[in-house]
């Protein structure tokens, strides 16, 4: 009797494993940057099978909730078995935070954001709109802005103060009040008798923030007017520069594991002098849809491929409804778009 319980724990326990790590995987998401296509609390689920189940680098490892316990004197290469779809643009992707160094890749915080970047792209933000390419990237109905609606009196009507008081705040001393709206809903408030005027808001060009990627006072880009930025792709070589060093030295020294010095005018890599460097690995672009709200590649660059945890593919349970669209009906068992 003990040996047959223990026999079906075993198998179990074995075939949960095999689903968490080549299937499928559960994430609640953590934080509201991803309103309102995800709402913080959202029990989703994660496929592996799109791009392919990265081979776990740290096998001993046991995840418990939101934690996870392991033994990092054990780490693999990274490898990944082949997947059934690329990472294709505006795909909601979960992925491990690049920037957590003192932690295997694979044990990393967790987060989930929406690519817009592919390995190969050049991509710029002018005045909070996003271009591939030179090409005007259409933004998903969800992608939420920053408005300023300015009404005809002191007050809001309470029909729209109702709706949208989660994200609205007001100049003390003007009928001005900010929104965080999507295109949409901008457009059917500044179809309202009560209102006056609806402007979207943008960081004016000049103005430099230093908690945007590269970080660097000689690149002075903000979060609405970014780049233009060449997402690395694999076997793909780039000329170096002075200027190129302060935005792929991240690239080159920790995610591909090089050794990068500079000697007055003279790059060497790996103490071998060098004009030129081929990436190893493709790269990807994200942003969160709450793009004011959301700490994303435009703070912290890269998103390297043996980051990738996989697709966000459906909502499996929400307790909350999108805000601004009055949606009643429920979003769980709902695809993720």
């Amino acid at each position: 009797m003990l040996n047959r319980i223990a026999r079906v724990l075993v198998i179990s326990i074995s075939l949960w494993l095999f689903i968490r790590i080549f299937l499928f995987q559960t994430f609640i998401v953590p934080t509201n940057s991803m309103n309102c296509t995800l709402l913080e609390g959202d029990y989703i689920l994660v496929n592996k099978l799109a791009y392919g189940a990265r081979i776990p680098i740290t096998p001993l490892s046991l995840s418990l909730s939101n934690k996870s316990i392991f033994l990092d004197w054990i780490q693999l290469p990274y490898w990944r078995i082949p997947g059934y779809s690329a990472v294709k643009r505006n795909d909601v992707i979960v992925f491990n935070f690049p920037l957590d160094d003192k932690l295997p890749v694979d044990e990393r915080q967790k987060y989930v954001k929406r690519c817009i970047g592919l390995p190969g792209d050049t991509l710029s933000i002018r005045n909070a709109e996003v271009f591939i390419n030179k090409n005007k990237l259409p933004e998903t109905e969800n992608v939420l802005y920053n408005y300023t609606v300015s009404t005809n009196g002191n007050s809001l009507d309470k029909t729209i103060t109702n709706q949208f008081d989660a994200y609205m705040s007001q100049n003390t001393f003007t009928n001005n009040f900010t929104f965080f709206l999507s295109t949409k809903n901008a457009d059917s408030i500044a179809h309202l008798k009560t209102i006056s005027s609806v402007k979207k808001n943008s960081i004016p060009e000049n103005s430099y923030s230093p908690a945007v990627f590269p970080n660097s006072s000689e690149i002075k880009w903000n979060i609405d007017n970014f780049g233009s930025l060449y997402i690395p792709k694999k076997g793909e070589q780039i000329t170096l520069t002075a200027q190129n060093l302060i935005i792929y030295k991240r690239v080159i020294e920790m995610d591909e594991h090089n050794q990068l010095k500079v000697k007055n005018d003279s790059v060497f890599i790996n103490n071998v002098y060098t004009r030129n460097y081929t990436f190893k690995m493709n790269y990807y672009f994200t942003l969160g849809d709450n793009r004011y709200n959301s700490i994303d590649s435009r703070y912290w660059g890269f998103v390297p491929e043996n980051h990738l945890i996989g697709k966000a593919s459906c909502i499996l349970h929400s307790s909350k409804e999108i805000p601004f669209q009055n949606q009643k009906q429920s979003r769980s068992f709902s695809f993720i778009k």
